[in-house]
């Protein structure tokens, strides 16, 4: 009877053996929006699959767009041009190592040639940005049937480059960051009739059937 009880759960080890498969999910957060500046957080569901996880991965999009306005404050005409640099700032994420700024965007107006006392100002202008994070062992704030905040921060500076030195500038600007979340995970699924986890159990019992039919 042992051998034969041997050979079933062995037959049933095998025929588990593979129905777990590492399986990726990919949400997407809510859209987070400033004006001037970025300020708040973006929010995301959290994990609420079956499962165990083995990463977790948050992408960070963000964008900058908005104006700059340069005078040439000098006698003569001076060529330079404005750049708008927005550090997107991110954290702090239990599980994950964040360099800030995890990113920049950057926009700028091109070389421009200003007469002296001209004041010119570039709207449209925009850039964006991108970068991820993963956390590969901290998972617990990030399961559950509810969400998770990730806090979003951006610094402009405006720097201007060229001019003699008589160049003045402003910037007006605006902000967007979203994000999406990727789960990745071992999920384990119910086999159906004809897969090898009844074909073994099937197995099993006419093996059992025929021990107990043996004669004595």
């Amino acid at each position: 009877m042992r051998s034969v009880s041997n050979l079933v759960v062995g037959l049933a080890a095998l025929a588990f053996a593979g129905t777990a498969s590492a399986t990726t999910m990919t949400v997407l957060c809510s859209t987070l929006n400033g004006p001037t500046e970025i300020n708040g957080n973006v929010v995301c569901p959290q994990f609420s699959g079956l499962g165990l996880l083995s990463e977790v991965a948050i992408t960070v999009d963000g964008a900058i767009s908005g104006s700059i306005t340069l005078t040439n404050n000098g006698s003569a005409t001076q060529n330079g041009e404005g750049t708008t640099t927005s550090g997107f700032m991110v954290g702090p994420l239990t599980g994950f190592i964040i360099a800030n700024p995890l990113f920049s965007a950057t926009f700028n107006t091109g070389l421009q040639s200003l007469t002296p006392g001209q004041t010119k100002t570039f709207s449209g202008l925009s850039g964006t940005g991108s970068a991820t994070i993963t956390d590969t062992g901290l998972f617990a704030p990030y399961t559950g049937a509810g969400n998770f905040n990730i806090p979003v921060l951006t610094g402009s500076m405006l720097t201007i480059s060229g001019g003699g030195g008589n160049f003045a500038g402003s910037q007006s600007t605006t902000g967007t960051a979203t994000a999406t979340v990727t789960y990745t995970f071992a999920s384990t699924t119910v086999p159906e009739i004809g897969t090898p986890i009844y074909l073994a159990t099937g197995l099993g019992s006419i093996l059992i059937g025929l021990w107990r039919r043996r004669p004595r």
